[in-house]
């Protein structure tokens, strides 16, 4: 069973330029005010399997999660998943281009067993909360640049 949301976005910039952004979680912190920092795990060039380890701010308190990169074709696609407490967490983002910009549709999907799947309904607006205006906020800063 998975729940999750999905949001697109309209991006005055080039799929290349949208897709170094995104696909690095470590500049995340250049857009996004809840995450305090982020740093790459592994060694060499940013692939599927290169994990990432990112600490946000959530209810006024700090945590870290690991994040594995699990699809990464350059400026077409980057998906992330990390998983807690039973429950495991992907996102994903398309990027195609869109007149002299990016169409960016990101889709979160989220999946649990057992007792753990009666909580994804509570956990998916939790998530939509925290996160659902991380497009609107990469657009401008990618715009203002």
């Amino acid at each position: 069973m998975m729940k999750g949301f999905e949001f697109n976005e309209h991006i005055e910039r080039s799929p290349q330029d949208v897709f170094e952004v995104l696909s690095n979680p470590t500049r995340a912190t250049e857009f996004l005010d809840n995450i305090t920092a982020s740093s790459k795990l592994t060694d060499g060039p940013i692939a599927v399997g290169t994990k990432f380890r990112e600490t946000r701010v959530v209810n006024g308190k700090e945590a870290s999660a690991d994040l594995l990169v699990s699809a990464y074709e350059p400026n077409t696609q980057v998906s992330i998943s990390t998983e807690a407490e039973g429950i495991k967490v992907e996102y994903h983002y398309h990027l195609s281009p869109d007149g002299g910009g990016t169409r960016l549709k990101w889709t979160c999907e989220l999946e649990a067993s057992g007792l753990r799947r009666m909580m994804l309904p509570m956990v998916a607006g939790i998530m939509k909360k925290e996160d659902g205006d991380h497009l609107r906020r990469l657009k401008a800063y990618l715009e203002s640049g």
